[in-house]
């Protein structure tokens, strides 16, 4: 496909209901015009693309900028306050960095040398000045864009824990001291739901997503997944379904095939797959009692493919899981590297509306029959 041809389609691009209109819309079993996507860290995308940088997705006007742009081109709604896997571990103690146009990382962890429960004090969303912050921001946001939900996200008690204790620490905490890791795991659930608890006492019940990318098998042994990883996890799901009455909803990267008979027990509404797994094996397991979301490639193809790589991706993920029982919404399979181009982001939602034209739930679209 050629750059013109694409661009001309874009401006030509009239969705007949945004975002939130059209899942709500297909999980109810209604056809929609095309499938509901969803790609990650879009924002990053349209930074790029409006030549703001990483760390400006922190100015409130910018990022301001970047929701309205997001609304006028192509209807995406919604807004989300984020915990990052790091937000929880900076709030305890552990001192992060934040590049000009890259992703934070822990330059120094609270438990950097010994592990030490009493290193560690839980924050108060209302007074601690890391959160504190977030919640300003995120009225702010509410109040600049009111008729758009908000939501927010926060990393799993393993991942929490990781940016407490350096991993390779805490991988050998599993097995010289499984008891205080324990405790911290119980930790980090407590002060993820002060969060959560704060967010809904301000805006009311929402969806959470919750990340645990350590919770991997890349990661983590089975034995370890069933003492240190899935209990904790499923905890943490329980407790947000309890307090706002919605199901939270799961993103994991890396291999998880090992996990995905258990996924179907926790209470959560959809599993998102790494593109690392195949996408249409993750459906025939998961797909009687979950949403399946995935998986295009988002380096190989979405950073640094071309427009026919994209759409051939996408039209790749859709043949494979569109017909899921509970629903399928085409996503990457990971957040989108900084650098990913905006034609990139363009030409996905193009092979999305020729691919998963006029789509219902359980059908794989026409074009695809």
């Amino acid at each position: 496909m050629q750059q013109e041809e694409l661009t001309e389609f874009i401006k030509n691009y009239k969705p007949l209901m945004t975002s939130a209109e059209r899942i709500s819309a297909y999980l109810s079993g209604k056809r929609v015009d095309h499938l509901p996507f969803s790609i990650m860290s879009t924002n990053r995308i349209i930074a790029n693309h409006l030549n703001y940088t990483i760390r400006d997705l922190e100015d409130v006007d910018k990022l301001a900028d970047i929701i309205q742009f997001k609304y006028d081109e192509y209807k995406m709604v919604g807004l989300s306050e984020e915990l990052s896997l790091r937000t929880i571990g900076e709030a305890v103690g552990s001192k992060l960095v934040f590049p000009e146009n890259d992703i934070d990382y822990v330059e120094e962890f609270v438990m950097e040398e010994a592990f030490d429960m009493s290193k560690i004090e839980m924050p108060d969303p209302y007074t601690n000045e890391v959160l504190t912050p977030k919640l300003a921001r995120a009225h702010e946001l509410k109040k600049r864009f009111p008729d758009m939900g908000i939501e927010t996200e926060l990393a799993g008690p393993i991942s929490t824990a990781a940016a407490i204790r350096p991993i390779n620490k805490l991988l050998r905490d599993l097995r010289k001291q499984p008891e205080e890791v324990k405790k911290l795991l119980d930790f980090c659930i407590e002060a993820n739901m002060a969060w959560a608890k704060a967010f809904k006492n301000e805006f009311g019940p929402t969806s959470v997503m919750v990340v645990d990318p350590v919770g991997c098998d890349d990661i983590l042994s089975p034995k370890q997944v069933q003492e240190f990883s899935l209990p904790y996890l499923k905890e943490l799901l329980r407790r947000l379904y309890e307090l706002n009455g919605i199901k939270p909803n799961l993103h994991i990267c890396g291999h998880t095939n090992k996990q995905w008979e258990y996924y179907k027990d926790l209470d959560i509404d959809f599993y998102s797959v790494d593109n690392c797994e195949d996408l249409e094996e993750c459906k025939n397991v998961i797909e009687d009692k979950l949403i399946v979301v995935g998986n295009v490639p988002p380096v190989e193809v979405m950073r640094y493919g071309s427009i026919d790589d994209v759409i051939e991706a996408v039209k790749v993920c859709i043949a494979k899981a569109a017909d899921a029982k509970n629903g399928y919404i085409a996503a990457t399979g990971c957040g989108s590297p900084v650098g990913t181009p905006k034609e990139n982001l363009d030409a996905f939602i193009y092979a999305i509306n020729k691919y998963g034209h006029d789509a219902k739930l359980g059908e794989m679209p026409k074009e695809l029959k």
